[in-house]
């Protein structure tokens, strides 16, 4: 696996990971806690249940279904949740199965 490269919304569900409980996130809370520092990292978000659409969309990629984001958290000192991020401006590869986030 390179990255986030992925034929399809099926071949990245089981690498998608909730927001703050997810692997990545526990673990960016204990190192940022441990090492008394600030922690940035990328992960493939799940979809919570309202957000998924049953529908299909056309994209330059193809057909494509909305399973996660292409997302990165961010721990402080104390390992405490700071926020989130979607991305907004997707690469062709992240069509396939991310959902772009909002700008502010």
């Amino acid at each position: 696996m390179e990255g986030y490269v992925f034929k399809s919304a099926a071949s990245i569900r089981p690498y998608l990971e909730q927001p703050r409980t997810g692997v990545t996130s526990r673990f960016c809370a204990e190192i940022a806690k441990k090492l008394r520092c600030y922690v940035f990292a990328g992960y493939p978000e799940a979809l919570s249940s309202d957000e998924l659409d049953t529908t299909t969309w056309r994209s330059t990629a193809g057909s494509t279904k909305e399973v996660g984001a292409n997302s990165a958290v961010l721990y402080g000192l104390d390992g405490e949740f700071i926020g989130g991020y979607r991305k907004t401006h997707l690469f062709e590869t992240d069509k396939t199965w991310a959902k772009p986030g909002n700008r502010s």
